[in-house]
């Protein structure tokens, strides 16, 4: 993946609820070109920023569903794959030096797609919000999907070194279990 725009992953409920942050720096790439003199973070990066950490709970729902199969005889990994953008909107900019916080809650997941309403707020102010529709995908080719698979998870230790882990429902004792390997 060429961008990353989730620094951090905050929380994580399982199978339900993620939330993170991006921290908009001077130095991103984006801002040689993204206004020359008036610096404006494109809100088709946060938007990319909301679908990477949606697609990262579908992703570890996923994973955590198919290691459960015990008549299998390996995980098949499905990947969470961007497919519809429903009602995305920017109500404000975002410059250099702002912190936004991502959230992004599943509103369905089925077996082949899932839906998240997702919000990025910076001091408490809505800047972008709408709902992401992803289509859950296989990676035939064993070669690539484990290549992916080995990215991916060295990206999920980098932005979830700090994560709180909870189960979807609070005070079964289950909280800060970790749910990717």
């Amino acid at each position: 993946m060429r961008f990353h725009l989730v620094d951090r992953v905050d929380e994580v409920w399982r199978w339900t609820r993620i939330t993170g942050v991006k921290c908009v720096s001077l130095s991103d790439d984006v801002f040689d070109e993204h206004f020359p003199g008036y610096p404006v973070f494109p809100g088709s990066l946060i938007l990319e920023g909301l679908a990477q950490l949606s697609g990262s709970l579908f992703e570890m729902a996923l994973r955590d569903i198919g290691s459960k199969d015990a008549h299998a005889p390996h995980v098949v990994v499905k990947r969470a794959a961007l497919s519809i953008v429903r009602e995305f909107k920017i109500r404000r900019p975002t410059v250099p030096g702002d912190r936004l916080n991502y959230e992004a809650e599943v509103l369905a997941m089925r077996e082949d797609f899932g839906v998240t309403r997702v919000a990025a707020t910076r001091d408490g102010e809505l800047c972008a919000k709408g709902e992401l529709v992803f289509s859950f995908v296989v990676i035939d080719d064993a070669n690539a999907s484990d290549r992916v698979t080995k990215s991916r998870l060295e990206l999920y230790d980098i932005v979830t070194r700090d994560t709180r882990f909870h189960d979807a429902v609070v005070g079964d004792g289950q909280e800060g279990r970790r749910l990717v390997p």
